[in-house]
């Protein structure tokens, strides 16, 4: 019986350790104590290690489980509706980021997918604006990565 998160965390392990092995091959940057693999390094480390922690997570319950025949239910149709969601909302972030720019982009879109996910809708607004304002200000203050403006670009700081 192969557990779901047996498979999961070996997955995730084996893409943490290929994307720190692949951040290696960067190449360093004159006078600079790291360079542009840094970041990705730090996020395959993390990847390792969180896979490594659902594959003995999934170790110890295969062991602890007794077998049970029972089938598993379908999914519903709001986790159907869900996953749609999900998936458009990265289609719709694709086409239309440079057309848009990020912010007339990302706001919709989080709204839209907390309201379905059931947040009410002020907590789904504010949680929409702070996040879209947070990502902004991370990208380009203090990672100095500009995100397309689109049709607010009159209005750019």
């Amino acid at each position: 019986m192969m557990n779901k998160d047996v498979a999961t965390g070996a997955v995730l392990a084996a893409f943490g350790a290929w994307l720190v092995l692949e951040a290696r091959t960067f190449p360093t940057l004159a006078g600079m104590t790291h360079g542009p693999g840094l970041f990705p390094s730090i996020a395959g480390s993390g990847l390792i290690i969180c896979g490594l922690l659902i594959l003995a997570t999934g170790l110890v319950k295969r062991a602890a489980a007794v077998p049970v025949a029972e089938p598993s239910p379908p999914m519903s149709r709001q986790a159907w509706i869900n996953t749609g969601a999900v998936l458009a909302s990265v289609v719709f972030f694709a086409l239309f980021l440079n057309k848009l720019g990020f912010h007339l982009v990302a706001f919709p879109m989080l709204l839209v997918l907390l309201i379905l996910f059931g947040i009410n809708w002020l907590k789904s607004i504010l949680l929409a604006v702070g996040v879209t304002v947070l990502v902004h200000l991370i990208f380009y203050s203090f990672l100095h990565v500009p995100l397309p403006w689109g049709l607010l670009e009159p209005i750019a700081w």
